[in-house]
């Protein structure tokens, strides 16, 4: 843990000193919505420690988007949740209050399966769980071992990167889009084509970390953009 919170730390603020304040986007990462076990710094919007933590404001507008900086390798999970799920947990997805692409290449949702990153494709291959489309009443998912210990090293500096393995690796950014009937991912800009759909219940961006992962929440000046007609989260006094 102490090793974690030092490279968290470094370069942002004293470690004997972490503090949050407000930036000129209200949006950001919510301290009173946190694991106890994570760590909140560089004005709201980087993650380290273990747990989870969800964003200050819920997706309200029909299309919004926001991307997640995968700063220093470990075990993390990026997508939506509501306010009742475990942030205690260190991999999202387990229950049925989230939604989330995990560093372990698969798409979980109440610990299922809905997709599993194919590298050898660049897409998500779906596992039948009813978040996935095509999903009838009697398909069903495989559980498999959620730990974050099944989650796979990334590889040393020199190899491939996500944009060219199609997994997500340190340095590199995976955007969440969200429009109320379907959820999807992006890889460097690039759709890894997993539409998660039936996401029910007011939902906000969250993060989950673990091993040493860093992450860092994009609310605006993004790297690669939304899709057409996506914007960044806007607060939902601003909607009215």
């Amino acid at each position: 843990m102490f090793c974690c919170l030092k490279n968290c730390l470094n370069g942002v603020l004293p470690a004997q000193s972490v503090h949050i304040t407000k930036t000129s986007n209200p949006v950001q990462l919510d301290s009173s919505h946190m694991g106890h076990e994570v760590v909140i710094i560089k004005n709201g919007l980087r993650a380290c420690g273990t747990g989870g933590v969800l964003a200050n404001a819920p997706l309200v507008q029909s299309k919004s988007y926001f991307e997640v900086k995968l700063q220093q390798s470990g075990h993390w999970s990026i997508g939506l949740a509501t306010q009742q799920t475990d942030l205690n947990q260190s991999v999202g997805g387990k229950d049925r209050e989230s939604w989330c692409l995990n560093s372990n290449h698969l798409v979980l949702h109440g610990g299922d399966v809905i997709y599993r990153l194919d590298a050898s494709k660049g897409v998500g291959v779906p596992n039948g769980g009813q978040n996935s489309p095509g999903h009838s009443a009697t398909s069903g998912t495989v559980p498999v071992d959620l730990a974050p210990v099944s989650a796979p090293a990334f590889p040393t500096p020199g190899g491939a990167s996500g944009a060219d393995s199609g997994l997500p690796q340190e340095g590199d950014t995976i955007g969440v889009a969200y429009d109320h009937v379907e959820l999807n991912f992006y890889l460097n800009g690039k759709s890894l084509n997993v539409p998660v759909l039936n996401v029910r219940g007011t939902v906000y961006p969250c993060l989950f970390v673990d091993d040493g992962a860093i992450l860092d929440i994009v609310l605006d000046s993004f790297a690669y953009g939304p899709p057409p007609g996506f914007e960044r989260i806007l607060v939902e006094q601003s909607l009215l």
